[in-house]
C-alpha cells in the first residue's frame, strides 16, 4: 500500500518533505531543495549535498473519499457542468420529442438513441472523475453504435439484473402474475400489485439489488464484459477492496434517488407549463443533476480507492505531497543562459546598425506570424533560421510550437527540439506549453533514439502540467516505457 502520511523535513521538523534526496536519503522541504534545470526540464537536487531528489508521493487515500463528497455537490455548477447540463438537456429533450411525434416504428431507435446518449455521458462522466478529471467533456459520438447504442444497453443490463431478482420472485410465487404476464410492466411502470408490496421478501431482494447496484455501474462504466457482473463471487472481492467507502457510495447514492424523485416532480411541472420547447429543455435540465453527481461519486470512490481493485496501476494513485510546489531557490531561466544573453547584447549594442537591425528583425517577425498563419511550411522554416539571433521571447510561443511541428514533419530534428523548448519555455504557464513538451519527448524517443532525455520530458510534464491531458499521455508513454 503506497504511503498515505507525509514525511517532515530533516532539517526543518515543523515542514513538510517534497522530495528525498537519492544520494544523502534527506528529506527534502522547499527550503532545503534546489531547482536544476538541464534544457527545458526542470529537475530537483538536494541542497546540503547536491545529489539528485526525487518527489515523494501520497496515497490520493491520504485525503477519505467523506472528505472529498463534501464538495462533490458542486460539481454539475461549474461553467463546464452548465455548458453539458444545457447541452444534452436541449440534445435529449429534441429526441424525446421526435420519438413522441413519429409513428410506431421509429419511436424504438429514437428512444434507444435517447438512452444511449444518456448513458454514454453518464459513464463517460464517472471515467473523468476517476481519472481526477472535472472538466465535464461531451462524449465523442463518432461511432453512434459505439458510443451510444452499446452504452445504452449496458445501463438498461445493470438496472435490469439489479430488479430482477425481485422481479421474478413477484412473478413466480404470487397469484395471478402468470396469468397477466405483467412482471415487464411492473418494471417500465414500477406498478406493483399492492399485496405484492407487503411481501418482506420482495423488499430484502430489493435491498440487495441496491446494494449491488453501485458495483453493476462501476463495472459498467469501466467496460467489463456483462459475465463479470454475475459473478458474485467478483462483486464481493471487489466490493471488499472498496471497503467500507463503497457502503458510503451506497448511502449516498440512496440519498440521491431520493432527491431524483423530488427532481421528477419538479420536471413534471415544468412540463405541464408547455412552454414548447423550453419546458422540455428545463425538464431535462432538472433531472439530469442528480445523474450527474451520481456519475461523479461514483467516479470519487474509483479515484480514491481503485487500486485496491485493479483499476489503473498503484503508482496513479500517488499525487506529490507538495502538489506543484517548487524549491525556494528554483532553476534559472532560459533567458539567463548564456547563448540568449549574448543575443541580447548584440541586439543592444549602439550604432545605426542597431536600430536599422532592430527594424528588420520586426519586419521579419511580421513576415514570420503572416507564414504561420498562411501554414507557409517553407518560407516559415526560412524566416524563423534567419531570426536565430534575437531572443527567443522575441517570437510568439505558437510560432515556437508551429516552427517544432514543421521541423518534426521535414526531418530536420534539431531544430524541432530546439524550437519546442522554445516553445515550453518562453510561455511556460500558457496551454501550448505542455503540448510542446509532449511533442519534444515523443521527437526525442521516436526520431532521435534518445530515451533517457524524452524521459525526463514525460516526467516533467506529469510533474509541471499533472491536470492536463499531456500529463495523461505523458503518463502512458511511460508505462508502455516501463513494461
Amino acid at each position: 500500500m503506497p504511503p498515505t502520511t507525509a514525511a517532515a523535513c530533516q532539517r526543518h521538523p515543523k515542514a513538510l518533505a517534497g522530495w528525498r534526496c537519492q544520494s544523502c536519503g534527506a528529506a527534502l522541504c522547499p527550503e532545503c531543495a534546489v531547482g536544476r534545470r538541464i534544457q527545458t526540464v526542470e529537475l530537483v537536487a538536494c541542497g546540503p549535498c547536491g545529489g539528485d531528489a526525487q518527489v515523494l508521493g501520497i496515497h490520493r487515500g491520504a485525503v477519505p473519499l467523506s472528505h472529498r463528497l463534501k464538495k462533490a455537490w458542486r460539481y454539475p455548477f461549474s461553467a463546464a457542468g452548465f455548458q453539458l447540463l444545457v447541452a444534452l438537456s436541449l440534445f435529449l429533450a429534441t429526441v424525446a420529442w421526435f420519438a413522441e411525434m413519429s409513428f410506431l416504428l421509429m419511436r424504438a431507435p429514437l428512444i434507444a438513441l435517447y438512452g444511449g446518449l444518456f448513458w454514454a455521458t453518464f459513464f463517460g462522466l464517472v471515467q473523468e472523475s476517476a481519472r481526477g478529471d472535472t472538466s465535464l467533456d461531451i462524449p465523442d459520438f463518432s461511432d453512434i453504435f459505439r458510443d451510444a447504442i452499446v452504452p445504452g444497453l449496458r445501463g438498461l443490463m445493470v438496472f435490469v439484473l439489479a430488479a430482477l431478482p425481485a422481479l421474478a420472485y413477484g412473478y413466480l410465487t404470487h397469484t395471478g402474475a402468470h396469468a397477466k404476464l405483467d412482471a415487464f410492466a411492473w418494471f417500465i411502470q414500477w406498478e406493483l400489485p399492492p399485496d405484492l408490496l407487503e411481501d418482506p421478501v420482495l423488499w430484502a431482494l430489493l435491498l440487495l439489488g441496491g446494494l449491488w447496484l453501485p458495483m453493476g455501474l462501476l463495472l459498467a462504466a469501466t467496460g467489463q464484459p456483462p459475465w463479470r457482473m454475475l459473478d458474485p463471487r467478483l462483486v464481493l472481492r471487489l466490493a471488499r477492496g472498496l471497503g467500507s467507502d463503497y457502503l458510503l457510495t451506497t448511502f449516498v447514492l440512496a440519498l440521491l434517488v431520493l432527491l431524483q424523485v423530488v427532481a421528477h416532480g419538479v420536471a413534471a411541472g415544468l412540463r405541464a407549463l408547455d412552454l414548447v420547447i423550453i419546458s422540455r429543455v428545463l425538464a431535462e435540465c432538472v433531472t439530469l443533476v442528480v445523474p450527474f453527481l451520481a456519475a461523479h461519486v461514483l467516479g470519487l470512490l474509483l479515484y480514491v480507492r481503485g487500486d485496491q481493485v485493479g483499476y489503473g496501476e498503484a503508482r496513479d494513485y500517488l499525487e506529490p505531497v507538495l502538489g506543484n510546489t517548487r524549491p525556494l531557490k528554483d532553476a534559472p531561466s532560459l533567458h539567463s543562459t548564456g547563448l540568449l544573453t549574448e543575443h541580447v547584447t548584440e541586439a543592444a549594442s549602439p550604432g545605426g546598425e542597431a536600430g536599422a537591425s532592430q527594424a528588420s528583425a520586426t519586419e521579419q517577425l511580421s513576415a514570420l506570424a503572416t507564414a504561420v498563419g498562411g501554414r507557409d511550411v517553407p518560407r516559415a522554416l526560412e524566416l524563423y533560421a534567419a531570426l536565430e539571433q534575437l531572443p527567443a521571447s522575441r517570437v510568439p510561443a505558437e510560432h515556437h510550437l508551429f516552427i517544432g511541428q514543421a521541423a518534426a514533419v521535414e526531418g530536420n530534428f534539431p531544430l524541432a527540439v530546439a524550437a519546442l523548448e522554445r516553445a515550453a519555455d518562453v510561455a511556460p504557464d500558457a496551454p501550448t506549453a505542455p503540448r510542446a513538451l509532449v511533442l519534444l519527448a515523443r521527437v526525442l524517443g521516436e526520431r532521435m533514439n534518445e530515451m533517457a532525455r524524452a524521459e525526463e520530458v514525460y516526467q516533467y510534464v506529469l510533474h509541471r502540467y499533472p491536470d492536463t491531458s499531456a500529463a495523461r499521455y505523458a503518463g502512458e508513454r511511460t508505462r508502455l516505457t516501463s513494461d
